[in-house]
């Protein structure tokens, strides 16, 4: 009679905990829906932007920079050679495909699958890839010298400039922070 009884009691424990890990998981998909839903909106937001600003990045026009007296010509002639306007529309091709991605995750999760983890890895990746190359390898650019002329201006945009996107990447951490608690409940069951 007690092993039966305390055979039961373990049963019902066992029915809980997995009530409990699938609702823990229904939750963490819900909130992964939520995140990946920001992080379409703000790519999207993101993609417009760089659509609308696309003829005027690829094709700078000489007179905003002549204001500018001789650095500005030398940033005119940088930001009119071909490696920057191929630059600009790398950007622009891999901002739409984040956008198709967040997408393809957000309809995997209307289904309650885990999206996968590559999506947001990528995004994050390509996010360093991006303050990399646009802080550490340009070196002392026209741009960078006209920023020093400014002063303590300056190095307060350059470090704003650096910090502010990464809060547009919060969406893409949280994702991913999400993904792994499911992995941890899943390997535990």
């Amino acid at each position: 009679m007690i092993a039966i009884e305390t055979i039961r009691n373990m049963i019902v424990i066992f029915i809980r905990l997995g009530v409990y890990e699938m609702n823990e998981v229904a939750n963490r998909i819900k909130k992964i829906r939520t995140w990946n839903m920001v992080a379409l909106v703000l790519t999207a937001i993101g993609a417009v932007v760089s659509l609308v600003t696309l003829p005027s990045s690829l094709f700078p026009k000489r007179e905003n920079f002549e204001i500018l007296g001789k650095k500005g010509i030398e940033l005119y002639n940088q930001v009119s050679s071909t490696s920057y306007k191929v630059a600009i529309i790398f950007g622009v091709v891999m901002t739409v495909l984040f956008v198709v991605l967040y997408f393809i995750a957000s309809r995997q999760l209307s289904q309650n699958k885990v999206p996968s983890k590559l999506i947001y890895f990528a995004s994050l990746g390509y996010f360093v890839l991006n303050l990399v190359i646009g802080t550490f390898l340009k070196g002392a650019s026209s741009a960078n010298e006209l920023t020093s002329q400014l002063g303590s201006i300056g190095v307060v945009v350059s470090v704003v400039s650096m910090i502010a996107p990464l809060l547009l990447y919060i969406p893409q951490i949280m994702c991913l922070v999400h993904i792994f608690a499911i992995e941890k409940i899943e390997e535990k069951a």
